[in-house]
């Protein structure tokens, strides 16, 4: 599943020492935004099997690789303003747990 590979690699991220020298408030504001992200990413890939029965083509009742190609583009838009008006709540818990990793990996 890529949610499950793309969270790994946020948490080995802010476990590596590339964090060590931010302060706590740039910690805290680049961990939010990966959150995010991530977040941003869930819900489109929620969003898109959702989709996947329905026609991209309201007036034919076809869809072809183009159609598909714009409408995964279109829910990638609609999932990151979703996420800017508050998404489903996940990116908050997210970042703090970064956060965590990141404040063990100074101990």
């Amino acid at each position: 599943m890529p949610q499950t590979s793309a969270l790994s690699s946020m948490s080995a991220t802010f476990a590596s020492k590339a964090y060590a020298s931010l302060g706590a408030d740039e910690v805290r504001k680049r961990a939010l935004k990966t959150a995010q992200d991530f977040e941003s990413v869930y819900i489109a890939d929620a969003f898109k099997d959702m989709f996947k029965g329905v026609s991209v083509d309201p007036l034919t009742g076809t869809s072809n690789t183009s159609n598909e190609t714009w409408r995964d583009m279109m829910i990638d838009e609609y999932a990151k303003n979703m996420v800017k008006k508050g998404g489903i709540g996940i990116a908050q818990g997210i970042a703090d747990q970064l956060i965590k990793i990141q404040e063990g990996s100074h101990s």
